[in-house]
């Protein structure tokens, strides 16, 4: 194993070593605006301006969208199995949307999430959402549809809710609100058609993002649908109907450009190379689409954004190294329970995500086990756990042997389902645990990403539990004799089935 480990370190080592050179992945700094990238706007103004401007920014380079891809074949000396392909969005994600105390900065709701302890993975009831939505160029896969600038991590709720509908100003929330994002129905709107409202402080985020789509992308070919239904014009520079104009310009005004929008630009420019101008420089949705159509642009004039925003890095925990890890999930499927010494998942276990699952089906509960543990002393079960994306409640069921030492219950708010990380002490002599989510109803479900059974070393204070997201090793993916696995430090687990 330990020869193996070199061979796939040196690998992982070439592979990070050519990527770096040619994208710039993770190890991100705010890369400056090139000189004289926006020179060519000068003097420019109207459809003039926004050709100009969709020549400059629809450069770089995309990642792949949705996880991180690995080779599953070898072509010496370029690659072998196992070693990264190509990165994908939830690589990028939590570096571009991940706040100080590092939960998901999700604008879609106010539920509190993380990402996946295994990077480049997905994890409990969340998407990657299309801000301008994809079908409106007819969900062809091309830069577009990868572009890190209009994509963000978002609940899964609200995303499925707000579908491919426009923007607009939402009068009474009846199709649906989570208390920060609202829908009008048909009948209730005043447009006649369904339309979705962010919070107001991410209005201004949802316009720029629209204004950097039509004007980056104004040469691709557009879905009918949404020409005939009024939405889009793509033979007016102008590109939006008057209605859905009007309401990003009121967002674009009434929310300025903020520190998050600024230090999220950054991060995206690191990685792909290329601007959104309507971060930048505000003041260019005037001159394209508002008060000051008609007029030139003086670059020199036009005040910038960059480098004026505060941004604050998400910084790990460090590892007290106080435990041993009896039993390391960071990446949570069934094959992964099912592949722990005598671990056991129940069939009604289903994938949510890449690396978490959702507890139950039907009226079935879903459960957990694992056995034969003959604990000499206390330990420590932990897990990440929320109530699932249309689930209004959960419980969960904790029991040492046939003992249940913890119940635990939550309940939606606004449909607000936070992910919590829950600690219970197992008392020495157990010989087995069961993690059971109760009900498992449509509305009392649970998902539940990462968990951990730790010992305590000698000496030191059993109810000092470090972050597990932070203090245990971070997993990769890597192939060995035709197989997958999961390697954790020092430790494998097969994915059976991929």
């Amino acid at each position: 194993m330990k020869n193996y480990v070199n061979r796939a370190f040196q690998a992982k080592k070439r592979i990070i070593t050519i990527i770096c050179a040619a994208m710039l992945p993770l190890c991100m700094f705010a890369e400056p605006i090139p000189a004289g990238y926006y020179d060519g706007i000068d003097g420019k103004q109207d459809a003039d301006l926004k050709t100009t401007l969709s020549r400059i920014c629809g450069g770089g380079v995309r990642y792949d969208y949705g996880t991180t891809q690995y080779h599953s074949s070898s072509n010496p000396p370029e690659w072998e199995k196992g070693d990264l392909k190509a990165y994908g969005t939830w690589q990028a994600l939590p570096l571009t949307d991940r706040r100080e105390d590092g939960s998901i900065w999700d604008m879609y709701s106010d539920s509190k999430r993380y990402y996946p302890n295994k990077q480049g993975e997905s994890g409990c009831s969340l998407n990657i959402e299309h801000c301008l939505p994809k079908s409106w160029w007819g969900s062809t896969v091309h830069a577009a549809y990868k572009d890190l600038y209009h994509l963000n991590p978002s609940d899964a709720q609200a995303n499925s809710q707000k579908s491919n509908y426009p923007p607009g100003h939402v009068q009474k929330g009846d199709k649906f609100d989570n208390g920060s994002f609202r829908m009008d129905s048909k009948n209730k709107s005043q447009y006649g058609y369904i339309c979705f409202e962010p919070a107001a402080e991410y209005r201004g985020d949802f316009a720029r993002a629209y204004f950097y789509i039509a004007t980056a992308y104004q040469d691709s070919a557009w879905a009918s649908d949404y020409i005939s239904a009024g939405y889009i014009n793509p033979e007016n520079y102008l590109f939006f109907s008057d209605a859905i104009t009007g309401v990003l310009l009121d967002w674009h005004r009434e929310d300025p450009v903020s520190d998050k929008e600024i230090c999220r630009a950054e991060q995206i420019s690191s990685i792909q190379h290329n601007r959104n101008p309507f971060i930048d420089y505000p003041e260019l949705v005037e001159y394209i689409w508002g008060n000051k159509k008609g007029q030139s642009v003086s670059l020199s004039e036009l005040t910038c954004t960059y480098g004026t925003g505060t941004c604050h890095e998400y910084v790990p925990a460090e590892d007290p190294h106080i435990y041993d890890t009896l039993i390391n999930l960071p990446a949570l499927t069934k094959a992964l329970v099912n592949d722990v010494p005598n671990g056991y998942a129940s069939d009604k276990i289903q994938s949510n995500g890449t690396v978490s699952i959702t507890m139950g089906a039907s009226t079935t509960d879903g459960w957990l086990s694992f056995n034969k543990l003959n604990l000499e002393k206390d330990a420590i079960l932990a897990f990440r756990a929320s109530i699932y994306n249309t689930a209004e409640s959960m419980q969960i069921n904790v029991y040492a042997g046939n003992t249940l030492i913890r119940t635990i219950e939550e309940t939606a708010v606004m449909k607000t389902r936070n992910e919590v990380r829950y600690e219970t002490t197992i008392p020495a002599g157990t010989d087995s645990i069961s993690i059971v989510s109760v009900g498992g109803a449509t509305t009392k479900r649970a998902c539940m990403q990462e968990l951990y059974l730790l010992s305590p070393k000698e000496g030191t204070d059993p109810t000092a539990l470090p972050a597990t997201r932070d203090a245990l090793p971070v997993a990769r993916k890597e192939f060995r004799d035709g197989q997958l696995y999961i390697i954790v430090g020092e430790r494998s687990y097969s994915i059976l089935g991929q």
